[in-house]
């Protein structure tokens, strides 16, 4: 099964060969795949027995739509050489190739629609069945796309050693639904299809009906347990009732190396196939240097001279994170766009892009922030990446914020958003309300919650009086919206399972 642990057991290595500490085993898909492209190894040391000549070590596979093998390496490290050993039988994947695999929901802003995605080997035209019960009445069908290395900016990320072909990214919007009713579905094509899940479509523009939804950033699979402790927290909270998630930017931490998105799609799917998966992007989705790039059509995305955009995305430059989620089309794709939830208008903005004065995005967003009405959706929030307010002793992007409040947070201020939610920093924090630098009950709140599996922050703090409360622990945010006057902040601590700060915001 897809993500499934294999145990690798080998023996009969001669005495001979005398195995070392630094032998290795590695995963290898396809089979027959170069040697320096392996996608995950063990040193055979991990295994107590391996000096004897036998031994065993577990990996967790995950489907890319292709056979799979492990071979075992002699490394002899005085030499700098390695050679070829033996290698396992083939290992296969229960559905094959054309599995439909790694699905995900989106909200596209209209409570009688919803949008599903997944990704499969099949370049068969997907299908999505659904109906009011699991007997699935109704069948619509999608687009597909895909992209190559050759897409992207540049290494590692081009390199053919870390590039892996995505399959096919299938893509189809459900329509004329019923608001705030659950439906049940399943995914595919004539080839292959999914089992049935169901999801709840989004309540009427407007309702004051009370609801929570779940909000993080900097997640990825470097973080030790952290990122899998999360999911296991936030599965929970889908038990309880949460309705979407909102993810702002630093999603997979592929970086380039592309199994780590298989990795990562695979480990949200339990959470993204239930309730909608809605995504802005980080430093690590999109920034990069022109110096590094071997596509010569792109350009050198946003560098100015007081910020410290680097190549952080290792080469992506925005290409996995944009053709696999299609977020509401009222904006720049995955970059920026805004949506509604009952009585809530989210914005979500990239900082990642010129947010500057009189820019695309800064025009967009006050057009966007103008246009809300506050009969409808009293409740503004806007969402986005490298935070606004920080009081993490980290000198560069320290600067970087001291920038966005010059450039953006006059438009907060003019337009009364309520909430700022951002990440970037490993780290939480809750502000009061505050506009240039001072708490007043007619600023902003600002959230940094990135601390949802990256390697966490461990710096000073710089002293200012705006900062209520700051940890560097494991967790996600939980916000009820009471309704058109109340909503309660939570932060939900993963060592303790807690509720470690908590605000009601009135208006």
């Amino acid at each position: 099964q897809n993500g499934e642990e294999v145990t690798v057991l080998w023996n009969g290595v001669s005495v001979s060969t005398k195995a070392k500490s630094m032998d290795w085993i590695g995963l290898f898909c396809p089979q027959d795949a170069d040697p320096n492209a392996y996608l995950d190894y063990w040193f055979v040391n991990q295994s107590p027995t391996y000096s004897k000549g036998h031994g065993k070590v577990s990996f967790n596979v995950f489907n890319i739509r292709v056979d799979c093998e492990f071979r075992y390496y002699i490394n002899n490290t005085a030499a700098k050489t390695t050679e070829l050993l033996a290698r396992s039988n083939l290992l296969k994947f229960s559905g094959g190739h054309d599995n439909p695999l790694q699905s995900h929901l989106a909200l596209t802003g209209d409570p009688t629609q919803m949008r599903v995605q997944w990704t499969s080997g099949s370049k068969s035209i997907p299908i999505v069945r659904y109906g009011s019960s699991s007997n699935l009445t109704q069948m619509v069908k999608g687009i597909s796309r895909t992209y190559g290395a050759s897409d992207m900016c540049g290494p590692p990320a081009t390199d053919p050693v870390n590039f892996i072909d995505p399959g096919y990214l299938h893509d189809v919007l459900l329509t004329n639904l019923l608001p705030d009713t659950t439906y049940f579905y399943q995914y595919g094509s004539n080839v292959s299809f999914s089992n049935v899940n169901k999801f709840t479509t989004a309540p009427q523009i407007g309702s004051e009906n009370s609801y929570k939804f779940i909000t993080y950033g900097d997640m990825g699979l470097t973080g030790l347990s952290g990122a899998s402790d999360t999911v296991k927290l936030i599965t929970q909270e889908l038990n309880t009732g949460s309705k979407f998630i909102l993810h702002h930017g630093d999603l997979s931490y592929a970086v380039g190396y592309a199994y780590i998105w298989e990795q990562w799609m695979h480990l949200i799917e339990p959470l993204a196939s239930r309730v909608p998966y809605m995504v802005g992007i980080g430093n690590h989705e999109v920034d990069f240097l022109k110096a590094f790039a071997s596509n010569s059509n792109m350009d050198d995305g946003f560098h100015p001279s007081w910020g410290n955009y680097g190549h952080d995305s290792g080469g992506e430059c925005g290409v996995p994170t944009l053709n696999r989620f299609h977020m509401p089309d009222n904006g720049k794709g995955v970059y920026w766009y805004s949506f509604e939830y009952g009585p809530v208008h989210f914005t979500l903005m990239s900082t990642e892009h010129n947010f500057t004065r009189g820019t695309q995005q800064y025009e967009w967003l006050d057009r966007d922030l103008r246009g809300v009405d506050r009969n409808k959706t009293p409740w503004l929030i806007l969402v986005g990446h490298r935070p606004m307010y920080t009081s993490e002793k980290y000198h560069d992007d320290h600067v970087v914020s001291l920038h966005i409040q010059e450039e953006v947070e006059d438009l907060l201020h003019q337009h009364k958003v309520d909430i700022a939610i951002w990440s970037h920093y490993h780290s939480y924090e809750r502000t009061c309300r505050v506009y240039k630098q001072k708490c007043t009950e007619s600023g902003t709140v600002h959230l940094v919650i990135g601390a949802a599996g990256a390697h966490l922050d461990s710096v000073p703090q710089y002293e200012v009086k705006w900062s209520e409360h700051l940890e560097m622990n494991y967790g996600f945010g939980r916000v009820t919206v009471a309704n058109g006057s109340a909503l309660l902040w939570e932060y939900m601590r993963n060592v303790d399972h807690i509720v470690a700060d908590s605000a009601w915001i009135i208006k």
